[in-house]
């Protein structure tokens, strides 16, 4: 029986039975009755918001003990650079967490860079958290999900357009910029980790072009921020096919730049809307891409405008320091993560300029040229608004070859995919060049462009190449090929006191160990196949053994925990 029935058969038997106070008392039942049940039957609504802290005070964590919230790999690539840990790489602390969740709210994920947490909540409890001692505030006073009661429109959406052309193959993509050489010479991306943050990656673990990916099990980790989202390959297609620029391998069709690296692949990307919370996953991620210890990070995303337009960026905004997402791309560079990222697709509507985060300081903001070399008309254009260089450099974002999820070779056109191209080759300078830091090959990707001696703001320093980033690396050397036979090394990490044990199939080999700031320390010449040697007591530390034969060069770091 519903409540207008109740109503019915009230009214009825007051009418005939009841004097003037029963009616008057039937009516106050009523509404109580009513009140009731919309109160049982109504929830007040629940939304995200990003709250701050004001210290990590009380933290379980701390500086001294860094492998408690950092991998190996983080920490190695810290040592090589030469990184100082600062309070900042702390986690949030526990005890300010527990606080927030015994207040009744969800606590989504944590974010140590900005110091506050991700919550899910109702504005009620809100305004309780906000009076705890140890919260500072709520990030820009509004929840992160509101859409203003604006429907969501797809064509404001910032992810790359995709805009089927003919087919073709990857030659003209990795030529254009080196890659090839970079393959001749053996570098492929090998024991280097690229991690992607896009809208998700959608039957990637099923894709024919992608095989090799997870049948090597080179995908090291995944990420996904969407509470909706069980796991990466039930969201957007956009990051397999981001994903496909780089690691793809369809032979005589499509080579990826860095299709032997590994991967870690992180949806930040909420696809149904453009909120606000994006750009907090997209910090998320980043932190997470730092824990792994990532080399380079990629992402083909970009933000102007919201669902809300109250959090809409302006031009004004894009100074690198002011938007959520441009401010994390900024601290993972300072943690010696090379970032590629997109400049966006506005170049051809009123905003024209480049998105957060490629306004970022510190970060490669990439642009899209065709096969000759000439800009897309549609690809953001700089500067930044405190007048700095943007985009930085440049690589084929027009006629792009990659792939569908189902396997299916396409062309691609926006900056969501010459931007991945440069993450590949980047990549390959990492391998090429294992005691060079990040923001070197940052510079010599810049120096090598095309536009190097006069950079604009419509292609910033124009097309890298390979080749002449190693000549700035290294002017004298440049890069020496691998050494085709495998090298086993070992234990490594080297304990005090333990010989390293050598096994190879060269006719003959050398050995130069280099320290963490390029400098040769000791060399060892005539390595037999099988070998043991005993080190001087070097500084605990990431040191690089070159090995080299007639036919190459092989660099292998060694941990010595001496």
């Amino acid at each position: 029986m519903n409540l207008f029935q109740i109503y019915l058969n009230i009214s009825k038997f007051t009418e005939s039975k009841c004097v003037l106070p029963i009616k008057f008392l039937h009516l106050v039942v009523l509404l109580a009755f009513i009140q009731s049940a919309i109160a049982q039957g109504t929830t007040t609504p629940k939304y995200r918001y990003l709250i701050l802290f004001k210290d990590k005070q009380a933290n379980s964590y701390t500086l001294n003990q860094p492998q408690a919230f950092l991998s190996t790999r983080a920490l190695n690539r810290r040592a090589k650079m030469q990184i100082k840990l600062t309070e900042q790489d702390l986690p949030v602390s526990t005890n300010y967490i527990n606080q927030v969740i015994t207040q009744g709210a969800t606590v989504l994920y944590p974010l140590k860079w900005i110091n506050g947490a991700v919550i899910k909540t109702d504005p009620p409890t809100l305004k309780k958290i906000l009076e705890i001692p140890s919260v500072k505030g709520c990030y820009k006073n509004m929840a992160l999900d509101s859409v203003g009661g604006i429907q969501v429109n797809a064509a404001f959406r910032k992810l790359a357009n995709e805009s089927p052309s003919d087919y073709g193959v990857s030659f003209a993509q990795l030529t254009q910029i080196g890659v090839d050489i970079m393959h001749q010479k053996g570098f492929h991306g090998e024991n280097t980790l690229i991690t992607l943050l896009d809208d998700g990656f959608l039957d990637a673990n099923l894709s024919p072009v992608l095989a090799p990916l997870f049948i090597e099990k080179r995908v090291l980790a995944t990420l996904a921020t969407d509470p909706t989202e069980k796991n990466v390959y039930n969201g957007g297609s956009h990051g397999t096919e981001v994903l496909s620029t780089i690691g793809g391998q369809a032979n005589g069709k499509l080579y990826g730049t860095a299709y032997m690296a590994n991967f870690a692949l992180a949806q930040t990307e909420e696809s149904d809307h453009e909120l606000l919370i994006e750009e907090a996953n997209w910090l998320r991620g980043a932190e997470w891409a730092d824990s792994l210890g990532t080399d380079v990070l990629s992402s083909s995303l970009g933000y102007t405008t919201f669902d809300n337009p109250k959090y809409d960026h302006t031009y004004r905004d894009m100074d690198g320091k002011t938007a959520l997402s441009s401010k994390a791309a900024t601290w993972a560079s300072q943690r010696g993560i090379i970032c590629t990222i997109s400049a966006g697709n506005e170049g051809s509507s009123n905003w024209k300029y480049i998105s957060s985060p490629a306004d970022a300081d510190s970060i490669l903001s990439v642009a899209a040229v065709d096969r000759t070399g000439l800009r897309a008309s549609f690809s953001s254009i700089g500067p930044s608004f405190d007048n700095r260089i943007k985009p930085d450099i440049a690589a084929m974002g027009l006629a792009t070859i990659g792939s569908l999820p189902n396997g299916t070779i396409n062309a691609f056109s926006g900056t969501s995919f010459s931007a991945p191209l440069v993450a590949g080759l980047a990549a390959g300078l990492v391998q090429a060049h294992p005691t060079i830091n990040a923001w070197e090959i940052m510079q010599a990707l810049r120096k090598s462009g095309t536009l190097a001696l006069k950079p604009d703001n419509f292609l910033g320093y124009g097309t890298p190449h390979f080749d002449r980033a190693s000549q700035i690396i290294n002017p004298i050397l440049g890069v020496e090929p691998v050494i085709n036979q495998s090298i086993r090394i070992f234990p490594n990490p080297v304990a005090a006191g333990q010989a390293i044990h050598i096994e190879h199939q060269s006719k003959s080999l050398s050995l130069e160990i280099i320290s963490s700031q390029g400098a040769v320390i000791q060399s060892f010449t005539n390595i037999t196949p099988i070998s043991e040697i005993s080190l001087p007591p070097f500084i605990s530390g990431k040191y690089y053994f070159r090995f080299t034969s007639d036919s190459g060069s092989q660099t292998i770091p060694v941990l010595l925990n001496l």
